[in-house]
């Protein structure tokens, strides 16, 4: 008896553990325009997926341009999220973006693309939970870190 009901909470936990891990999914933000174009609504596929819709980069020269996330509003104290480098301007009105960088979405609530040789702020969102009735949920923060000209890599 003890065994069976071990067995049922180890089940327990772990569908709870999962679930928790995707709970953001389906949350959204949309992309501050700081540099190069950047535009679009970044949406939570699961635990290590994002997308990003109606995606622009016009420019995409900025030599190390990265997606980072942050637990803060502030980018600049965030980290690298994907390891895929940037490097062209955006060829589709979609982008998905594979975090691969060892994070997951529960480590972030801002999401944006960053250069970090110019430690320049391209763009960010704040990631929200979607409110019944209403595309599109999150928001913009304002970025004050974007220091020296850069351009955007897409």
């Amino acid at each position: 008896m003890q065994s069976k009901l071990f067995t049922v909470l180890a089940i327990s936990a772990t569908l709870h553990l999962t679930a928790a891990a995707d709970s953001k999914a389906g949350w959204t933000g949309q992309l501050s325009s700081l540099d190069g174009g950047l535009g679009g609504i970044v949406t939570v596929v699961d635990n290590t997926t994002l997308m990003v819709n109606k995606y622009t980069l016009e420019d995409a020269s900025a030599p190390a341009l990265y997606w980072w996330g942050s637990a803060s509003a502030n980018l600049k104290g965030g980290f690298r999220i994907s390891n895929k480098h940037v490097t062209e301007a955006a060829t589709s009105d979609t982008l998905t973006i594979a975090l691969d960088a060892g994070k997951t979405v529960a480590d972030f609530a801002t999401v944006g693309l960053w250069c970090e040789k110019f430690s320049a702020n391209f763009g960010q969102a704040t990631l929200a939970a979607p409110v019944p009735g209403q595309t599109g949920g999150g928001s913009t923060q304002p970025a004050k870190q974007n220091a020296g000209a850069a351009n955007v890599v897409g």
